[in-house]
C-alpha cells in the first residue's frame, strides 16, 4: 500500500494491483522500488534486472533479462514513457480494442494468480506446521510439568532419606559410644576384682599348706604302740 504525504495509508488502486517484477513479483503499486519494462516486454524491478553501459556513451543502457536470458533494452515505467508502451499499462485495455494489451495483462494477471497460489500453499504448509508445533508443544509442556512434579516428588522423598540415614549414623554412634563405654567399665571392674581375689587366695592356700604339713609331722612323731584293749563286756557270774 501506498502513502500519502500526510502520512495516512491509500489504497491502490485494483487496476494496478497485476502490476508486478517477474522475478520476486515485488508490486509497482508499492513504490518501493524502480520498474523497467524490457524489449521483451518482461517487466522487473531494479533489484532483478542487471543493467549494463550501451556501446557508446549516448547509447541506451542494455538490460539483461533474467526469464528469457536475452540482452535487450528496456523503458522505467513513468507517467513520461512514450504512450504507445504506456497503453501496455492501460486500466482498461478492453476499450483501446488492442489484442496485444490484453494479452501482455492477462499472461501477467496469470503469472501474479500462480505467484498468490504458492503463496497460499507456503501459507496453508507453514499453519500446519504451526498447529503440528503448538501440539508437540502443550505435549512438551505436560510432559515437563509432570516431570517438575515427579522431580519434586523425589526431591522430597531424597531429602527424607538424607535425614533417615543422618538419624540411623546417629543412632548408631550412640550405641557405639554406650557399648564401648559398657565394655571399657565392665573390663575395668572384672580386673579390678581379679587383683582383689588373687591376692588373699594365694597367702590363704600357703598358709593351709603350711598347716597340713604341720599337723601331718606332728602326727607322724606322735604315733606311739599300745596295748590292744578289747571291749569290757561286763557281766555277772
Amino acid at each position: 500500500m501506498a502513502k500519502s504525504q500526510a502520512g495516512q495509508t491509500v489504497e491502490p488502486e485494483a487496476s494496478k494491483l497485476w502490476i508486478h517484477c517477474n522475478s520476486c513479483c515485488a508490486l509497482f503499486c508499492d513504490k518501493k522500488h524502480t520498474f523497467f519494462l524490457l524489449a521483451c516486454h518482461h517487466v522487473f524491478c531494479e533489484r532483478c534486472v542487471k543493467v549494463s553501459a550501451g556501446r557508446t556513451p549516448s547509447d541506451a543502457p542494455i538490460f539483461e533479462c533474467s526469464t528469457c536470458r536475452r540482452s535487450v533494452r528496456g523503458r522505467q515505467l513513468t507517467n513520461s514513457m512514450p504512450n504507445h508502451f504506456k497503453q501496455l499499462f492501460h486500466p482498461e485495455p478492453f476499450t483501446i480494442g488492442n489484442d496485444f494489451v490484453e494479452t501482455f495483462q492477462r499472461g501477467n494477471h496469470r503469472h501474479f494468480d500462480k505467484y498468490k497460489e504458492r503463496k497460499e500453499l507456503e501459507m496453508d504448509k507453514l499453519f500446519k506446521d504451526i498447529e503440528v508445533a503448538k501440539s508437540v508443544c502443550q505435549k512438551r509442556f505436560l510432559e515437563a510439568q509432570m516431570l517438575r512434579v515427579e522431580r519434586k516428588k523425589l526431591m522430597q522423598r531424597s531429602r527424607y532419606i538424607k535425614a533417615e540415614v543422618a538419624n540411623r549414623k546417629a543412632e548408631m554412634h550412640r550405641m557405639a559410644q554406650a557399648y564401648r563405654s559398657r565394655s571399657l567399665t565392665s573390663q575395668s571392674s572384672s580386673s579390678a576384682q581379679r587383683s582383689a581375689r588373687g591376692r588373699p587366695r594365694g597367702r590363704g592356700t600357703a598358709t593351709q599348706s603350711s598347716s597340713r604339713r604341720r599337723s601331718t609331722e606332728s602326727a607322724k612323731r606322735q604315733q606311739i604302740t599300745s596295748f590292744i584293749h578289747p571291749p569290757n563286756n561286763s557281766f555277772d557270774l
